[in-house]
């Protein structure tokens, strides 16, 4: 999806069927472990503390599923997922690859990534929105230098 805000552009992630199932399959387990303490015998209060730490690691992967966004403004590219944020120059952005098998610092939950290469940086971001290819034209509207590499048509 797609919201304009003045010359604000927010893109939120695709979620690729891997990355759901195991987002949710380790926090389940994780929870269920929760449960495991408090189902335990020992003391209430230190049975409830463990489960309410364990809860808390368990949430960690869904809030980064559920919070991870790209925003493109005026001169930057702000990528969000959770407590991890990362502030892109729009004049520092070279190159966008369409691909599946690139690495980098990832904020892409989907196989469907596009990978970024930043001027000054020895690794690349992966993010993966979900309409790649009007990303991809905000991008280019405000992006000089930007080359764009198909790797993959899918």
């Amino acid at each position: 999806m797609t919201m304009n805000n003045s010359d604000t552009e927010i893109f939120r992630s695709r979620h690729g069927m891997r990355s759901t199932i195991f987002v949710w399959g380790t926090s389940l387990l994780i929870w269920f472990f929760g449960y495991c303490i408090i189902a335990s015998t020992g003391p209430l209060g230190e049975r409830l503390f463990g489960a309410s730490i364990v809860f808390l690691i368990g949430s960690i992967a869904p809030w980064l599923w559920l919070t991870t966004s790209y925003r493109i403004t005026q001169g930057t590219l702000h990528l969000k997922s959770g407590m991890l944020h990362k502030e892109l120059k729009l004049s520092d952005i070279r190159e966008i690859t369409y691909t599946k098998e690139r690495g980098g610092c990832s904020f892409a939950f989907s196989r469907q990534a596009l990978y970024i290469e930043v001027e000054g940086s020895d690794r690349g971001f992966r993010v993966s929105p979900m309409d790649r290819n009007a990303f991809v034209e905000a991008l280019e509207k405000k992006c000089d230098k930007l080359r764009v590499i198909n790797e993959d048509l899918n």
